[in-house]
């Protein structure tokens, strides 16, 4: 592996941000190659020193996630991140059903970003301006879903696997899925499989950082 290129097995909890400042205690320069949110877990980038030239590099690089979201539910953040907003029970969509819709989200789509998301609006970063009221909704934008398939599970929680491009939000992927289902649908949980060639079974845990 590249000594300037550092892959980290990111865990729930921590932000993308935090990891960038522990390293920042060894390295000179740290930057990573995309966000996952606190509640995601799994590959995340590390660029050391001259390394942080390549950002627009692997911003080209496609992404693969696996995850699960259940059906029924919406949330302001599209993820378990904030409180549930609509429950619809007895809903019977099966396996089947949501296999065939999934594919209606394959190639290049129309998507409008998580109000509550790390992207700026007039230099501020729009979670912010949702925090402090401001009535704001992320203009569509056209990104890449290579794939999105539904693996496994039972009504109404089920198992999902998707190969994106640049920019995609899976929490908008799944609520959108929600919408289109008429029902609801967020995201329960979220791993970063690749970045590129890059894989997680290459990547660090936080506790080997400084080993």
């Amino acid at each position: 592996m590249e000594q300037s290129i550092l892959l980290v097995d990111k865990p729930v909890g921590f932000s993308s941000f935090q990891i960038v400042e522990i390293l920042k205690k060894r390295y000179k320069k740290v930057g990573h190659t995309g966000t996952l949110d606190p509640s995601a877990s799994g590959l995340l980038i590390i660029l050391i020193n001259q390394a942080t030239k390549r950002f627009e590099e692997f911003q080209k690089y496609e992404k693969e996630y696996e995850g699960e979201f259940i059906l029924g539910m919406t949330s302001e953040t599209y993820d378990i991140a904030s409180p549930p907003l609509i429950k619809v029970e007895n809903n019977k969509i099966g396996i089947e059903q949501l296999k065939k819709v999934s594919q209606e989200f394959v190639g290049e789509i129309q998507q409008i970003p998580p109000r509550f998301s790390a992207l700026k609006y007039q230099g501020e970063r729009l979670y912010k301006l949702v925090q402090k009221n401001v009535d704001i909704t992320p203009a569509p934008r056209q990104v890449l879903v290579k794939s999105f398939e539904i693996i496994d599970g039972t009504n109404p929680i089920f198992r999902f696997q998707t190969v994106v491009g640049k920019g995609v939000y899976i929490r908008s992927l799944i609520n959108d899925l929600g919408i289109r289902l008429g029902c609801g649908a967020t995201l329960l949980s979220l791993r970063r499989l690749r970045i590129g060639d890059y894989h997680i079974t290459q990547a660090k845990k936080i506790g080997e950082l400084f080993d």
